[in-house]
């Protein structure tokens, strides 16, 4: 069985495994880390919370090997000669082999009814040989932990979100390979231009019926400092709208809009150099002098270093 999934960010028709339409009651499992059966989830999808019965926790996470057979190729290597210099500047040859493993370890925890904690480590990286933490989150789809019912009526249709993580403009970054976790992209490697970013924030949904809409701000930043010195930092703010529907066992539509304003000089460029796993297409078009420098993990990707921006 096939699902046929329609994104005008993509402008074009994907298709992918079996999704099972969306429910108005949500498993514990399905709820704390959607697998195989919910691969087509962008947003969690909003139901009832499972009942609280105690703190539960789910720890997964994801193993990336990669064989890799791409070639470029220099017409002319005498053209790449470093002027002034004996060193060669050509584009470095390439052969035929696999990639550093990849590893992602994720644990998510059930906190109360309708909260839910996840936290995703790099154990292996391309960008970094030691075990780090990507970023996080608090999802709150329930305040029954504050006192039972309470804002009942509004949290059915609302959803908070906080945390350090990736902010949730445009739905490139549900369908990207994350570091070791490639099982939701189809082509392995990311765009070109990645819009991808971890950054502390704070974000804010409504859902009604078929219908989503979220405003988030973040501070951002990649990097986090209360030092200011002489940059300029100020807030990004993003939202989102879409419309989101499964007609049918085989055919979900799916229609959203982004937009993201940046403000700062010191805050607003990791819009698309925000990933610190590193590209999947490793050494390519690197010259033999740069092929081993610590800057070119994002081989094959292209960061446009704007500043101050607005994008959609």
């Amino acid at each position: 069985m096939k699902t046929m999934l329609m994104r005008a960010s993509m402008l074009a028709v994907l298709f992918s495994g079996v999704i099972s339409a969306q429910d108005t009651t949500t498993s514990m499992r399905d709820y704390l880390a959607p697998e195989k059966a919910s691969r087509n989830v962008f947003e969690d999808p909003k139901g009832a919370s499972p009942e609280f019965d105690g703190v539960k926790v789910s720890v997964g996470g994801d193993f990336a090997l990669q064989f890799q057979g791409l070639d470029h190729w220099t017409e002319n290597k005498n053209l790449g000669v470093v002027t002034g210099t004996t060193q060669p500047n050509y584009l470095n040859d390439m052969g035929n082999d696999f990639n550093l493993p990849t590893a992602n370890l994720d644990i998510n925890a059930y906190l109360a009814k309708g909260v839910k904690m996840h936290l995703r480590t790099y154990l292996s990286a391309r960008h970094h040989n030691e075990a780090w933490v990507k970023g996080g989150y608090i999802q709150i789809d329930d305040l029954d932990f504050i006192k039972e019912g309470f804002m009942g009526d509004i949290m059915k249709h609302a959803r908070v979100k906080v945390g350090m993580d990736e902010i949730n403009y445009g739905d490139t970054h549900f369908r990207r390979t994350d570091n070791a976790r490639a099982i939701t992209n189809p082509f392995v490697g990311n765009y070109i231009m990645d819009s991808f970013s971890t950054e502390a924030f704070g974000e804010v949904y409504g859902f009604y019926n078929n219908f989503l809409g979220m405003v988030g701000v973040s501070n951002g930043k990649l990097n986090q400092t209360a030092y200011k010195g002489t940059n300029w930092n100020s807030p990004s703010v993003y939202a989102k709208v879409g419309y989101d529907k499964q007609l049918n066992s085989d055919l979900r539509v799916r229609l959203t809009g982004s937009f993201i304003q940046t403000n700062g000089w010191n805050t607003g460029s990791y819009l698309y150099s925000g990933d610190r796993g590193g590209s999947r297409y490793y050494y390519v078009l690197l010259t033999a002098n740069d092929a081993m420098g610590t800057s070119n993990y994002a081989t094959g990707r292209f960061n446009p270093g704007f500043r101050k921006m607005q994008a959609f």
